[in-house]
């Protein structure tokens, strides 16, 4: 397939194109795979060191060495091939999870061998994973974007919704189960990506600026843009607030010594209604407004988290305080695909398509800055301001991020997508 085309017919039929399928594929592929290990790396370092202490440590050693890698990552995918890079991203899964699953069987795998694994796997998947997102932007049109982010967070809910039980099961069966599957899953993306013809270009620049003005250019792209400016503190506070109330209801359901099935539904739940969301996404992406759904959505979730206010309390039960958190928290999820696929959508669509990966770079890294103290947060607030408490203080943050949102004029000026080839950043 040549150009993509902004004609309806081309538009309704996108995913049908080669590029695409294999270039979805090759994300699929890759997205469920490190759904698929998640839970089977804890219960393996669990299972290695007989400490929760030390498997928690090997998420948090895996998230340092991913965000820390992604920083630099975005820009080295800009400056090469992405589907080279979206390959060696795969290969590179099947060694170290395919090593995993050889170290189980022979009775070899230890505590920190699984560490180092873990951690080394982390850091090359933050530093190259940004390129299949970033390659997306050459395949799809500029109208065409929010519908292929709503259908990626699709996809996204239906594999968190699936990934911990299915993962959990294989282990179940056998410990290095699920890490075969996952190196099969990497080379799936591998060969998928393989598939996907790479745009040649006209000519090579004579001289290209070095890795650090390439970093530089990237972050001062997005720094000099004050719509993104206002995005990314607004995503920070909003992604801390979010995570803040997932990390308090889990550690107070652990403190009531709920059972581990309840206590994983509450994820579950809200994966569900994310998937809910994608579909309402792809309906909405082209027929409203930007802004003012963004502004709609940023006030939902704080409806959502106010009836938590009245859960646990001393004349409710815990039966109906744990249905009121699960129905609360479920229905949270509803607009994050509306947000990603709309307001994201925008701004991956306006970005040049040479910096699409470092203006990943630019907006993730900052948004999830605050989430890393999310946990710490609500453990610190719950003995001291008791769960009630602790979700007053997420919910003001979250407020917060809200009001940020509706005093911004340029993101509530954001049109349609069909409005965005004259709109401005």
């Amino acid at each position: 397939m040549g150009a993509v085309t902004e004609t309806s017919a081309a538009r309704r039929s996108f995913w049908r194109a080669p590029n695409y399928a294999a270039w979805f594929t090759a994300d699929t592929a890759s997205a469920a795979g490190g759904s698929l290990r998640a839970l089977a790396v804890s219960l393996a370092g669990y299972a290695v060191s007989g400490s929760t202490a030390a498997a928690g440590w090997l998420g948090t050693a895996a998230l340092i060495a991913q965000q820390v890698a992604s920083v630099f990552g975005g820009t080295f995918v800009d400056r090469h091939e992405r589907r080279t890079l979206i390959v060696v991203n795969a290969a590179v899964g099947v060694c170290t999870w395919g090593s995993v699953a050889a170290l189980l069987v022979a009775r070899m795998l230890t505590y920190p061998l699984l560490l180092v694994i873990a951690t080394l796997g982390s850091a090359v998947s933050g530093f190259l994973g940004s390129a299949t997102d970033a390659m997306l932007r050459s395949i799809i049109g500029v109208r065409d974007y929010p519908k292929a982010l709503s259908l990626n967070r699709g996809r996204d809910a239906t594999i968190n919704i699936a990934g911990n039980p299915v993962g959990g099961f294989l282990y179940g069966v056998a410990p290095w189960l699920p890490f075969l599957v996952t190196a099969c899953l990497y080379a799936l993306s591998g060969a998928a990506a393989r598939r996907i013809r790479a745009p040649r270009k006209a000519h090579a620049p004579t001289a290209r600026p070095s890795f650090f003005g390439d970093f530089v250019s990237g972050w001062s792209w997005s720094l000099h843009k004050p719509l993104l400016v206002t995005v990314m503190i607004a995503a920070a506070v909003l992604n801390y607030g979010v995570n803040g109330v997932e990390y308090a209801i889990q550690l107070h359901l652990m403190q009531l010594n709920t059972s581990a099935t309840l206590i994983g539904a509450i994820g579950s739940g809200i994966a569900a209604m994310m998937l809910v969301g994608a579909f309402a996404a792809a309906r909405l992406s082209d027929r409203v407004p930007v802004g003012g759904c963004i502004c709609v959505s940023f006030v939902f979730l704080c409806v959502c988290v106010a009836p938590m206010l009245f859960a646990y309390g001393p004349s409710v039960s815990r039966g109906a305080s744990y249905a009121l958190v699960f129905v609360a928290n479920a229905v949270m999820g509803l607009p994050f695909p509306i947000i990603d696929a709309l307001l994201l959508g925008f701004v991956y669509a306006k970005a040049p398509t040479s910096m699409q990966g470092r203006i990943a770079v630019s907006l993730t890294v900052p948004a999830q800055a605050l989430s890393a103290f999310s946990s710490a947060s609500a453990g610190a607030l719950l003995p001291v301001l008791g769960f009630r408490g602790t979700i007053a203080v997420f919910l003001a943050t979250l407020a917060l991020s809200t009001v940020m949102v509706l005093c911004s004029a340029r993101i509530r000026r954001i049109p349609r997508a069909d409005g965005w080839d004259t709109a401005e950043l």
